[in-house]
C-alpha cells in the first residue's frame, strides 16, 4: 500500500510541476512580447493578442477550480485594457493589411484616413502600456503559481475535459442555429478555450486521438481566424463608404467590397466544411 501511495504522490507532483511549467512558458511568451510591443509591428501586436487569449483560457479554468483565491479575476483584470486596446490597433492594422495586398490602387483620401487611425489607436495602445503595472503583474503571476501546486491534477483533468464537451456542446449548437455567420466569432472564440485547454491536457498527459483532436481544433480555429480578419476589413470598408463620397474613390470602395467579400466567402465555406464535418 505505501508503494501505491508514494506513485501517486510522485504523480501528483510531476503534474503539478508539468502545470506550472506550462503556465509559465505562456506568460514568459506574453512578457516578451510585451516588451517589444511599443514598436507596434503588426505581428508583435498579433502575437500579444494571442497570447493574452491564450492566458484569460487558462485563468478562467483557475477560477472555475474555486480555489480561495482572487489572483486569477485580478490578473484578468489587469489584462484587460491592453487587450482592447491591442484589439482596436489590430482592426486597422489588419484592414489596411489586406487592402494593400489586394492588388488594388488605394486612393490617398482611403490612406489618409487609414494612417489617421492607425495613430489614434497606436497611441491609445501606448497609453495603455504604460499604464500597466509589470512589477504588480509578475507579483501575482508568482502567487499564481503557489495556487497551481495545490491543484489535484486528477481532478483537474476531469474539469478541463468536462470544459471542453461543454465548450464544443455550444459550438454545435451555435453552428447548426440559423443564424448563417452570425455567430461564426462566437465559435472561434469558444474554440481558442478548446484549444487551450487540449493543449494543457496534453502537457499533463500525451495522447495520439487527443493530438489529432487538437490539429482538427486548429484547423478550423485558424481558418475561422482568416474569415474574421476579412469580416473586420468588410466593416472599415463600410465606414469608409460613410465618409467618403469621391466619384473615384467610392468606385475604388466598391472593388475592395468586392474583392474582401469573394476572400470572406471562400473562408466561410472552408470553415463551414470543418465545422459539419467535424463540430
Amino acid at each position: 500500500m505505501y508503494l501505491v501511495y508514494k506513485n501517486r504522490n510522485m504523480e501528483s507532483k510531476e503534474g503539478s510541476t508539468s502545470l506550472s511549467l506550462f503556465y509559465k512558458e505562456k506568460f514568459d511568451s506574453f512578457l516578451r512580447n510585451l516588451s517589444v510591443a511599443e514598436q507596434i509591428k503588426e505581428e508583435d501586436i498579433h502575437k500579444l493578442r494571442v497570447d493574452i487569449k491564450y492566458i484569460r483560457s487558462l485563468l478562467l479554468l483557475i477560477e472555475e477550480l474555486n480555489f480561495d483565491s482572487d489572483i486569477a479575476a485580478k490578473l484578468l483584470k489587469q489584462l484587460k485594457s491592453i487587450f482592447n486596446s491591442a484589439g482596436k490597433l489590430r482592426v486597422i492594422q489588419v484592414s489596411k493589411s489586406l487592402m494593400l495586398k489586394g492588388g488594388v490602387e488605394i486612393p490617398a483620401e482611403i490612406m489618409l484616413i487609414l494612417n489617421r487611425e492607425l495613430n489614434s489607436k497606436a497611441d491609445n495602445f501606448k497609453t495603455s502600456l504604460t499604464e500597466f503595472d509589470l512589477l504588480k503583474f509578475k507579483q501575482r503571476i508568482t502567487s499564481l503559481y503557489s495556487v497551481l501546486n495545490k491543484v489535484n491534477i486528477s481532478e483537474l483533468k476531469i474539469k478541463v475535459d468536462s470544459i471542453i464537451h461543454d465548450e464544443l456542446e455550444i459550438v454545435n449548437r451555435l453552428f447548426n442555429s440559423s443564424k448563417g455567420e452570425e455567430y461564426h466569432h462566437q465559435i472561434r472564440k469558444l474554440l481558442k478555450v478548446v484549444k487551450a485547454l487540449e493543449q494543457l491536457l496534453l502537457v499533463l498527459h500525451d495522447d495520439e486521438k487527443r493530438r489529432q483532436a487538437l490539429d482538427i481544433v486548429n484547423a478550423t480555429e485558424t481558418s475561422l481566424g482568416n474569415w474574421h480578419n476579412y469580416k473586420v476589413l468588410d466593416n472599415f470598408l463600410m465606414k469608409l463608404d460613410q465618409e467618403l463620397s469621391q466619384t473615384g474613390v467610392t468606385r475604388v470602395l466598391r472593388n475592395l467590397k468586392n474583392q474582401n467579400n469573394k476572400f470572406k466567402q471562400e473562408f466561410k465555406i472552408e470553415s463551414d466544411k470543418y465545422l459539419r464535418n467535424h463540430f
